[in-house]
């Protein structure tokens, strides 16, 4: 069984199959496992947050462009030339903050925070096989808990991968 446990890639769940495997309680390792997930969760906010509040200040920051841009503009209004080009600088910085703001910025964090909470439903799927694994379960048994985490269409993706026999269907 170490053997096994040692050739797992994913260091999460090879942490809870050494710990299970060590003889460690159910408890002991539920809260060290849901202690790195929180720590995972604290990890990941930060990082969405940044792109959040860039998203937030963008659009800020372009209109404070252009207010800058319009006031040199309309210092010196003897060259329209001039004048035209400054303008139109203004409204660039205008549309750039807009732009990144609500096209870059603010889909860039939801998506970090999409793939977090992917991230974190997948560990609490870990946590819940090894402790099921743990305390005897049938193998049944586990595999319809763990269905509980899946969406339908993953259900049904997992349904046609191992055939007639899996999820939810009784044999």
């Amino acid at each position: 069984m170490e053997v096994k446990a040692s050739e797992v890639e994913d260091p999460f769940l090879k942490n809870g199959l050494t710990l299970a495997i060590d003889g460690q309680n159910a408890d002991y390792i539920r809260d060290v496992l849901t202690e790195e997930v929180e720590a995972l969760e604290d990890r990941h906010a930060s990082g969405a947050q940044i792109f959040s509040q860039a998203g937030t200040y963008a659009p800020t920051l372009g209109v404070l462009g252009a207010v800058v841009g319009l006031i040199a503009a309309l210092k010196d209004m003897s060259d329209i030339d001039k004048l035209g080009h400054a303008i139109s600088a203004a409204f660039v910085a205008t549309l750039l903050g807009i732009f990144t703001g609500y096209v870059l910025w603010t889909p860039f964090a939801n998506k970090l925070k999409r793939k977090s909470a992917e991230e974190v439903k997948q560990k609490y799927l870990m946590i819940e096989g090894i402790l099921s694994v743990l305390e005897g379960e049938a193998p049944r048994v586990i595999e319809q808990k763990l269905a509980s985490y899946l969406t339908m269409e993953e259900r049904q993706k997992i349904m046609n991968e191992s055939g007639a026999g899996g999820l939810g269907k009784e044999s």
